[in-house]
This record gives C-alpha cells, sequence and structure tokens, in this order.
C-alpha cells in the first residue's frame, strides 16, 4: 500500500488526493536509481558532500604567463591534491577565462581585457584557453568558462554549486592576485564558506601573491595543500 493511501486516511481526504496519489505512486514507480554522485551525496550527508575543488586558469595561457622555477612541482601538488578529491567524493570544478571569435564578451573599458579585445586570442578554441595537460579535467569533474576575472561573475557556476548543494569552496589557481581574490570576494558575500589552499596559488610576483593572501584571510580560512588531503 502506498504512503498516499495512509495520508488520505489520516486527514479523511480521499477524494482530493486520489490524484496526486495516482501521480505519486507512478513517480516512485519509474523512477530509476540516482546519478553516482547526487547518490553519494544524499547517502554520505557530510562536508565531503557539499565540498567543492575549484581549479581556476590553470590554462596553458596562463601557466606560461606564470612561469616560474617552483611551475613543475605546482603543477605536480595540484595534480596530487585533485586526485585526492575525486577519490574523496569532492565535487572538482575547473574555471578557464576564454571568449568567442572576435571576443564580443569583452569591454573596451575594462582594462583587464581591452588588450585581449584589440589583439585577438584566448577564444573558446585557442590553445591558450585549453587546460594545462598537467591537471587535465576527467569524466565527472565540471568544467565552467568565464569572460571577467571572478569564477562567480557572469557564469552559470554559482548555479551548478547551487543545485549540487556545495556550500564550501575550495580554491586553487592563477594568480593569487586576480581569479582567486575575486572569487574569494565574490564568493564571501554570496555566503559561501571558502578555504583557499595557498601553496597552490600564485602570482607573476611572490609579493603579489603574499600582499593578496593577506587580504585574502580576512574572508577564508589560508591552509596548505598538504593540510587539508591529510583531514579528508
Amino acid at each position: 500500500m502506498c504512503h498516499c493511501f495512509y495520508l488520505s486516511i489520516r486527514t479523511r481526504d480521499y477524494k482530493s488526493r486520489r490524484f496526486s496519489c495516482v501521480r505519486s505512486c507512478r513517480l516512485d514507480q519509474t523512477r530509476g536509481p540516482l546519478p553516482k554522485g547526487i547518490e553519494r551525496r544524499e547517502r554520505e550527508g557530510n562536508t565531503m558532500a557539499t565540498t567543492a575543488l575549484l581549479v581556476c586558469d590553470i590554462q596553458n595561457g596562463i601557466v606560461d604567463r606564470v612561469q616560474s622555477q617552483d611551475t613543475e612541482s605546482f603543477l605536480q601538488r595540484l595534480s596530487e591534491t585533485i586526485e585526492a578529491a575525486r577519490k574523496a567524493g569532492i565535487q572538482v570544478i575547473y574555471v578557464r577565462v576564454a571568449f568567442r571569435p572576435g571576443c564580443p564578451e569583452a569591454s573596451l573599458r575594462n582594462a583587464s581585457f581591452a588588450r585581449i579585445k584589440a589583439h585577438g586570442g584566448f577564444t573558446e578554441s585557442d590553445a591558450s584557453t585549453q587546460i594545462h595537460a598537467a591537471v587535465a579535467p576527467r569524466e565527472g569533474d565540471i568544467v565552467v568558462t568565464k569572460r571577467r576575472v571572478s569564477a562567480l561573475y557572469g557564469t552559470d557556476l554559482d548555479l551548478i554549486l547551487r543545485s549540487l548543494g556545495i556550500e564550501t569552496l575550495v580554491i586553487s589557481g592563477l594568480s593569487t592576485s586576480g581569479v582567486v581574490m575575486s572569487t574569494v570576494r565574490q564568493g564571501a558575500d554570496m555566503d559561501y564558506k571558502l578555504v583557499v589552499l595557498e601553496d597552490l596559488c600564485q602570482d607573476t610576483e611572490q609579493e603579489m601573491h603574499d600582499a593578496a593572501m593577506k587580504v585574502i584571510g580576512k574572508q577564508a580560512q589560508v591552509v596548505g595543500s598538504a593540510g587539508w588531503v591529510a583531514q579528508l
């Protein structure tokens, strides 16, 4: 006997609930198993299920621009952290910056993107906008394309996060003073819990990285990747 029948008995409202009963029962009979990711989140009900790892702007054109002596080990640490997150059931979301041909999304009034609009490049199919091979996305990962500095501005990232029940954002990326800081500031205003993996963020200059981290630390928990992975 379905749950709708018992509900109608308790409320003594048989006729008005007849249609909803039939509809609900049919849904119960036709509803298949949930996708693995959703099923895992509903079953676990823990902080892993409500956490997402954001991998921001780790794309060829930006990795080359922020190139340093530590780049190879940086990418290795990031790759290991991404894999640990996957194994822990944490959703991995890549964010890249790219534009349509002709960059119609870029305004000449925007100092950051006016040069791209004027000279071209960074189109969606260009090699510069593809995720670096060392940390390439896998099945189950999500890739979001942005048109501005923040991962949350003008993208569907917030919609994805809320649809998945994500409450905590763990952020890594290039550069610290760019996408990382912008995403932290906007994410804080949107009431997300924020964690920044300090050694998985870099900038063109160490001084800029350090200064940005001082500001970021006012709105996010700043930790090392090894410590974060250890508590998964």
